[in-house]
C-alpha cells in the first residue's frame, strides 16, 4: 500500500465514521476520544489492537488475523501527517451491540461534521468502517 494510499485508509476511519444506556454512552464516547488521541500520537498499538474492529483491519489491509493487526500496525507507523482534533461531540446513539457519534473535528485547519460508527467487539466499543454500522 502506498504511503498516500495508507493516509487515506486511516482518514477514512475518521469520516465514517436510540440512547442507550449511560455506560456504554460513556464508553462510546472515549473511544472517540482514544481514537483521536492514538491518531495524533501515532499509538499504533492502541489504533491497531484496540479501536478498530478487526473487520475493518481486516478490509482495509488484505490480511486477515493478526496479521492484519501486523499491516495496520506497519502502516500507522508510515503516516506522518494526518492530524486532527476533536471540537466536540454533538449526538450519540447507541442500539444494542452499535452506535453512531456525531463529532465535530478539525482536520487540516478546515471543521467538519463527522459521522463516526462504532460496534461492540470483545466487550469494547472499536470503530468499524461499516457505513451502515
Amino acid at each position: 500500500m502506498t504511503g498516500r494510499a495508507t493516509l487515506a485508509l486511516f482518514g477514512a476511519v475518521a469520516m465514517l465514521a436510540g440512547c442507550g444506556g449511560g455506560d456504554d454512552r460513556e464508553q462510546v464516547e472515549q473511544t472517540v476520544r482514544d481514537f483521536v488521541r492514538a491518531t495524533n500520537e501515532r499509538d499504533a498499538e492502541a489504533f491497531c489492537e484496540d479501536l478498530v474492529t478487526q473487520e475493518f483491519l481486516e478490509k482495509s489491509t488484505g490480511a486477515t488475523g493478526d496479521s492484519a493487526k501486523e499491516s495496520c500496525r506497519e502502516q500507522f507507523s508510515r503516516l506522518k501527517s494526518l492530524r486532527f482534533d476533536l471540537v466536540r461531540i454533538t449526538e450519540t446513539e447507541v442500539e444494542d451491540d452499535t452506535a453512531r457519534v456525531r463529532a465535530v473535528l478539525r482536520m487540516q485547519g478546515q471543521v467538519q461534521d463527522q459521522v463516526l460508527r462504532l460496534e461492540k467487539e470483545g466487550g469494547d466499543w472499536r470503530l468499524t468502517g461499516n457505513p451502515g454500522g
